[in-house]
């Protein structure tokens, strides 16, 4: 089986080399370091006699022996990387050669390896018709000298592929030596040899946590990077993790968007683009369909990218220190302005519909006036979450459903609880706050039997939450008769978005703020502008201190 074109032009044999030299040089130290450790032993046998002694010895002798195995495993692994790309930049090469000449001569060349004549059009028909049977014949033996090459460079791949394999096989078949097993305490060793497993409830996970050392932490997760997304670790060891794992998202999201870039370089300098269907309708069709393709793939990777690059600014931003607490490669995330764990107020933001990490910035700005607003109600210590660790409908069409509240509110639950079972001393005051779609995922973690282990909500310009009345959410530990001493809601006058309950009931239930559902209602800054939705989390507006003070506990009459 071929591979594509753009497959091949994504190929990076510069990459392989650079990573052959890396592994080489690695290695070549740990050979110094080994037989530097056999030789400091062998020294001291002079002024060190017994059985110590002696064991000691034959312990250096065996993990010398060992090593020397690992050694001469990494260095053949090393010589494969280096083959493969020495063999991958030939048969790249003479593919791109073959390509790259075709579209310089205004040829077209699909992904398969087909190649389309370009178009004669001089004005004079005799002259056309001569021209495009020439173009036409070109672009025969073109595609004749191409197709063999993509099989070529497909059986190339497989075949580094399958010495790669073996490599990695060699290397992994080595046994582990005594002493690296002995450095992880027995319950992590029956987890990393796949006897156990780690505990999927949040609370059982923070208790098991709590039990670790340091040693034991960093093997868990060298064994799972994503660790630290898992609901009920401490903030700061999440923060380390994701913060490791978000450098690897990018590095991974910029190689994808440059792939897509690599499919179709010609494209990326506006040449050559789909024409019209003409001469060639199937094939034209498909050109103009791939075009449509790479631009959509271009720009969601585009956006993946700007996403983690964005975190990544707002992890240095200045003010309170940020903490990273959930981060993956679907796009979603969650970061704390302070330490959750150890504040004595906790209120989680959920922003709305076209929430993604790369407008990140715009619900840290609102996260951080949120955190002034509580500060001023209260010293706290105070923390706010921005939660995007959901996928957010990416219109208003798409807000009209229900489905992206349902998966967000399981994951918003779990959340909950894992800064509930980590949290130090006694227990916080949390307040989960909803803006606009943000407020429909609260709801429905808090309907047909579901609940939240929260104290205050707040829907701030909702457009329902899955309920008719207030008394239909559930909280841990509250009954709900007492729900409208827990369930705040405002909304401006001109903000449309708030009219939805209203206006159109059966899509997300009644208005939080109408008289009938029952919840505690305050009044935001009368914007008469269409951004009031926008507008509830800006400095100066009375609503925002009104939340600060929910935040604290003091409630919205404070």
């Amino acid at each position: 089986m071929a591979v594509s074109v753009s497959q091949l032009r994504g190929w990076n044999p510069v990459l392989l080399t650079g990573i052959a030299e890396d592994i080489a040089r690695v290695n070549n130290m740990f050979d110094v370091r080994v037989h530097y450790a056999r030789r400091t032993v062998s020294e001291t046998r002079p002024h060190w006699q017994g059985t110590a002694a002696d064991a000691a010895d034959a312990r250096s002798l065996a993990d010398e022996l060992a090593n020397t195995h690992l050694i001469a495993a990494v260095d053949a692994y090393s010589a494969a990387f280096g083959t493969a790309a020495r063999e991958i930049d030939a048969v790249r090469n003479s593919v791109l050669a073959v390509v790259d000449s075709a579209l310089a001569d205004g040829f077209s060349v699909l992904d398969d390896g087909r190649v389309l004549a370009p178009v004669s059009s001089t004005g004079d028909a005799v002259v056309d018709l001569v021209l495009q049977s020439d173009f036409e014949e070109r672009a025969r033996g073109i595609e004749a000298q191409l197709k063999p090459l993509l099989t070529d460079a497909a059986d190339t791949d497989g075949t580094c592929a399958a010495r790669l394999q073996q490599a990695v096989d060699t290397v992994r078949g080595l046994e582990p030596t005594e002493s690296a097993a002995e450095s992880y305490s027995p319950q992590v060793t029956a987890i990393l040899d796949g006897h156990a497993h780690l505990p999927d409830e949040p609370a059982a996970l923070a208790d098991f946590w709590d039990q670790l050392t340091p040693t034991d932490k960093d093997g868990l997760a060298a064994w799972d990077p994503t660790i630290g997304n898992r609901d009920g670790l401490p903030a700061v060891d999440k923060s380390r993790y994701n913060t490791q794992l978000l450098g690897t998202l990018t590095v991974d999201a910029r190689a994808n968007l440059d792939a897509i870039e690599a499919r179709h370089p010609d494209w990326m300098t506006d040449r050559n683009l789909p024409r019209e269907v003409g001469a060639h309708p199937a094939e034209d069709a498909e050109v103009l369909r791939e075009y449509a393709r790479w631009l959509d793939d271009r720009d969601a990777a585009e956006v993946s990218l700007a996403g983690y690059e964005n975190v990544h600014t707002q992890l240095g931003r200045d003010g309170a220190p940020a903490f990273l607490l959930n981060i993956d490669d679907s796009g979603r995330g969650a970061m704390a302005l302070n330490n959750p764990d150890t504040a004595q107020n906790v209120a989680t933001y959920v922003p709305g519909t076209s929430t993604v990490l790369a407008s990140i910035d715009r619900d840290m700005s609102r996260a951080e006036n949120l955190l002034d607003a509580a500060n001023m109600a209260s010293p706290g210590p105070n923390s706010v979450v921005t939660w995007l660790n959901y996928t957010a409908p990416p219109d208003l069409h798409a807000a009209t459903s229900e489905k992206f509240a349902d998966a967000g509110a399981l994951r918003l639950d779990r959340f909950q609880d894992g800064l509930r079972a980590a949290h130090d001393g006694l227990p916080a005051h949390t307040t989960v706050i909803g803006h606009s779609y943000g407020s429909t995922v609260i709801g429905h973690a808090m309907r047909d039997g579901a609940s939240l282990d929260v104290d205050d909500v707040v829907f701030v310009g909702s457009p329902g939450v899955g309920v008719a009345a207030a008394e239909e959410l559930s909280f841990h530990g509250f009954d709900p008769s007492e729900n409208a001493a827990h369930v705040y809601a405002t909304a401006a006058m001109s903000d449309p978005v708030a009219w939805t309950g209203g206006v159109v009931p059966d899509a997300h239930g009644s208005n939080p703020v109408a008289t009938h559902f029952g919840a505690t209602v305050f009044g935001s800054d009368p914007e008469t502008t269409p951004t009031s939705h926008n507008n509830y989390f800006d400095r100066g507006n009375p609503g925002l201190d009104t939340i600060g003070a929910i935040i604290v506990g003091r409630g919205a009459s404070a």
